[in-house]
């Protein structure tokens, strides 16, 4: 019995993805956005695109949670804020570090049009 080639899957993650993403390390608060009084914490990036946001927190989000996010960049005097909705959080360390991916909604156009620029000057 054959198997597909190794790495296909990967080659199918990356042709199905919409928009580049960007391994910045731009400086976010964000919140469950159903509790925004509690847990604002602050990250780092690990990656972002127009389509959504990769970054890692102390705290593991349900599948669906609803996320505010604010960000500075040098693209933009005041800082910039995203809505979206987690769609995966994995544990890098055991009960203490948690990688969450976001899916962007509802975009501004002020936020679309930093997205675009940090994909049009981190991209080569």
């Amino acid at each position: 019995m054959t198997g597909p080639a190794v790495g296909a899957g990967n080659a199918d993650q990356s042709e199905r993805r919409q928009y580049a993403r960007i391994k910045k390390n731009y400086i976010i608060r964000f919140s469950d956005k159903a509790n925004p009084s509690v847990n604002i914490q602050v990250s780092q990036v690990e990656n972002i695109s127009r389509g959504g946001v990769c970054f890692n927190s102390s705290i593991p989000f349900t599948v669906g949670t609803n996320v505010a996010i604010e960000m500075r960049t040098p693209y933009l005097a005041e800082s910039i804020y995203f809505e979206g909705n987690v769609l995966g959080t994995k544990e890098v360390i055991k009960g203490m570090i948690f990688q969450n991916h976001v899916k962007f909604h509802d975009l501004s156009a002020r936020a679309l049009d930093v997205l675009e620029k940090i994909e049009k000057y981190n991209t080569h």
